[in-house]
């Protein structure tokens, strides 16, 4: 166990990324370059995963000043972003740390770059302003699941169009991130399930994308097999340490996936749902999209979405006509990790199939344009309308 536990790290770049146990540490020698930095964070994860404290004796022992903001929620808006940037700005803080999940991560990369070069998030989300430059950024990663602490991705939503947009940028990459399995273990069963889909799906995307190549698919194939050994027994064991080990390990692995190969069209379609509801988390919208969009992928790119199912359903084959046992397969390993919510569940009706695909369909040139298949509006209109007006979505295991 100690051997398969160990502490390494990888270099992406301008990244370092410092992955396993006990690595917060590894900080030290980026926090000498800097006397003072501003803390974003949510309103409690930091505190109960143990991060920020950690954090915060290290800053005292390195002599670095801090300012902590906390105000993060899920699914960030251009509002509370530009409120995180002004927060950065007005500390003087030389440098950023985030502490959280892919929200805060992703949170603290825009701010970053508002800091440094100005203007207002709405800008950059809509790509009438790029980010020229950014001020120093560190990551602690506190989920398994966004892959945000290893690419140069940043979501938010408008809040004025309910568009929830990515963005990318080189400045985005934090300089160093930390993967720490311990800071997991305090996720509540229904993050652990989420997080660990949308590293599932993060990995069948850019598995499958137009831009997916030899390094993606082993990539996001080694994910999908440690996700579908482990994330059974993170759920019912939520503090064993190497099931969450495993799960951030195949995460990091989905997050590189994307920065290269990227996602289409169930987080295009996702986005719209969050944008609309931002009470829907990112993982959970992903999974209930997820088993109906993978079978039209399977029909576009067998071979390459074989290669990752079948450590889900070893009887699926490389082939269309396996595309419906895919989506079975999907639905019901979902549920056998505790998977079940339904569009219903977050109060999604039918006469909102309009905005779903204006968003999704504003989104082509971006992401759902990379799918192995030409994403038509019918499509999009049957897939929502199909998931909104049945009582269970998992129907073809019931």
């Amino acid at each position: 166990m100690a051997e398969a536990l160990r502490s390494f790290g990888v270099k992406l770049g301008p990244l370092q990324v410092v992955f396993g146990p006990n690595t917060i540490g590894c900080l030290e020698p980026w926090l000498e370059r800097h006397k003072s930095v501003a803390i974003i964070t949510g309103r409690s994860s930091a505190e109960k995963s143990g991060a920020l404290k950690d954090l915060l004796e290290l800053l005292d022992k390195s002599g670095v000043t801090y300012d902590i903001y906390r105000n993060v929620t899920p699914n960030p808006t251009d509002s509370i972003v530009d409120s995180a940037a002004e927060f950065v700005w007005r500390s003087g803080a030389q440098a950023v740390i985030a502490v959280g999940g892919g929200s805060v991560i992703d949170t603290a990369k825009l701010a970053s770059a508002i800091a440094r070069c100005g203007g207002r998030a709405k800008e950059y989300i809509k790509g009438s302003r790029a980010a020229c430059a950014s001020l120093p950024l560190a990551a602690i990663n506190l989920t398994h699941g966004t892959g945000s602490e290893v690419n140069r991705y940043a979501v938010a939503t408008i809040e004025d169009t309910n568009e929830k947009v990515g963005v990318a940028s080189d400045c985005f990459y934090p300089q160093i991130s930390i993967d720490d399995p311990r800071y997991t273990t305090s996720l509540p069963e229904n993050q652990t399930i989420y997080t660990s889909l949308d590293a599932l799906y993060h990995s069948l995307e850019a598995s499958t994308s137009i831009l997916a190549s030899p390094y993606t698919v082993v990539l996001g194939e080694e994910a999908v097999r440690l996700i579908a050994k482990w994330l059974p027994r993170a759920v019912e064991r939520p503090d064993d340490i190497e099931a969450r080990y495993w799960l951030l390990y195949a995460s990091l692995l989905g997050g590189i996936a994307i920065d290269n190969s990227r996602t289409h069209l169930i987080h295009s379609m996702e986005h719209a749902l969050t944008g609309l509801n931002p009470k829907l988390a990112h993982g959970a919208g992903l999974a209930i999209l997820g088993p109906a969009v993978i079978e039209l992928i399977y029909k576009a790119a067998p071979e390459a979405a074989y290669r990752l199912l079948r450590h889900i359903d070893g009887s699926l084959e490389p082939s269309r006509e396996s595309a419906s046992r895919a989506r079975r397969a999907l639905a019901i390993f979902q549920k056998k990790v505790g998977f079940s919510e339904t569009l219903r569940d977050y109060g999604f009706t039918r006469e909102q199939v309009e905005d779903v695909k204006r968003i999704v369909l504003g989104t082509l040139r971006h992401v759902a344009r990379l799918a192995p298949f030409d994403v038509k509006p019918e499509a999009v209109e049957r897939i929502y309308l199909e998931l909104v007006e049945s009582p269970s979505h998992h129907r073809e295991e019931l």
